[in-house]
This record gives structure tokens, C-alpha cells and sequence, in this order.
């Protein structure tokens, strides 16, 4: 699982340099940021996870620069494929929306991809 980890954060922190593992516990809060999770299914011959994406930004109205996250972060895994002495990993780029919130500046999406992921040890 940690090979699974490290590489699903640095390939997070590629498109997003603050990245976190389900939540921002930073005391000062840098926009935009990203959140993420995982849930896993156990495949025939390898396992699978989704990965669920949460991207956050104090812009206000102008979502401009959130969109161009969103859309970098859906190039970046689409069809994005890692090997290295550890794991094999395939990204496919799933769904993504906009969730509602309660603040007029902050901005909030949700992405969805899964990877499935071949052990080589």
C-alpha cells in the first residue's frame, strides 16, 4: 500500500503542489488545494481503487484558475500510466462536478478517477 501511496502523492503534488491525504491540516490554509481519497475493491489478478478528489479555492465569482486545476488535474490522469520496481499503476479519468457551498468565496470540485494497480512485488 505505501508504493500505492507515495506515488499517488507525488503525481497529486505535480499538478497541485498542496495535495493532502483526506484532509488540510495546514494552520495556514494556501489556495487552491486539493484533498483525496481511496477506496479499494480486490480485482482478480490485481486490486482497484477510486479515488475521490476534492478541489478547493477562495476566488470568489472568478473560477477561472479552479477550472484550469480541474481540467489539468483530468489531463494529468487520463490514461496516465506509472511503473516502477514496485507497482504498476493505470489512471482513468471518471467524472467530475461542482459542489455547492456556503461561502461566496470559496469555490469547491469534485473529481472521481480510478487506478488499478498491478503489485510487482
Amino acid at each position: 500500500m505505501i508504493p500505492f501511496l507515495q506515488e499517488l502523492n507525488k503525481e497529486f503534488k505535480k499538478v497541485c503542489p498542496e495535495s493532502y491525504l483526506e484532509y488540510n491540516a495546514s494552520q495556514n490554509v494556501v489556495y487552491p488545494y486539493l484533498t483525496y481519497t481511496f477506496n479499494g475493491e480486490d480485482l482478480e489478478v490485481q486490486e482497484g481503487f477510486y479515488i475521490d478528489v476534492e478541489v478547493f479555492d477562495n476566488c470568489g465569482a472568478n473560477t477561472f484558475n479552479l477550472e484550469v486545476l480541474t481540467h489539468n488535474l483530468k489531463k494529468h490522469f487520463k490514461d496516465n500510466v506509472i511503473l516502477n520496481d514496485d507497482v504498476l499503476l493505470q489512471f482513468e479519468y471518471m467524472t467530475s462536478k461542482t459542489i455547492p457551498t456556503t461561502s461566496n468565496e470559496i469555490r469547491r470540485r469534485w473529481i472521481q478517477l480510478y487506478c488499478k494497480v498491478d503489485w510487482r512485488r
